[in-house]
């Protein structure tokens, strides 16, 4: 089911670009979409209580949520 509305994960608003750069996440990396938000949840939330300007937050924490992924989905050795 897509999502048109503003959606919280613990209490964080995410806006419809958010959700949608979840939903791109999730798809690309091949990893569950609950996963993918709750990490974007916290990068998100982290990022708007320092910021000043808000305009590229969304771009800024998917790629913090990509570089997570990478890591996190690497098979341990």
């Amino acid at each position: 089911m897509k999502e048109d509305f503003i959606a919280t994960t613990d209490r964080i608003p995410l806006d419809p670009q958010d959700l949608y750069a979840i939903d791109q996440l999730a798809e690309k990396a091949t990893q569950p979409k609950e996963k993918v938000k709750r990490i974007y949840a916290g990068v998100i939330s982290r990022l708007r209580s320092g910021a000043r300007i808000q305009s590229f937050l969304t771009l800024l924490a998917s790629k913090k949520v990509r570089e997570i992924l990478r890591k996190t989905g690497k098979p341990q050795a």
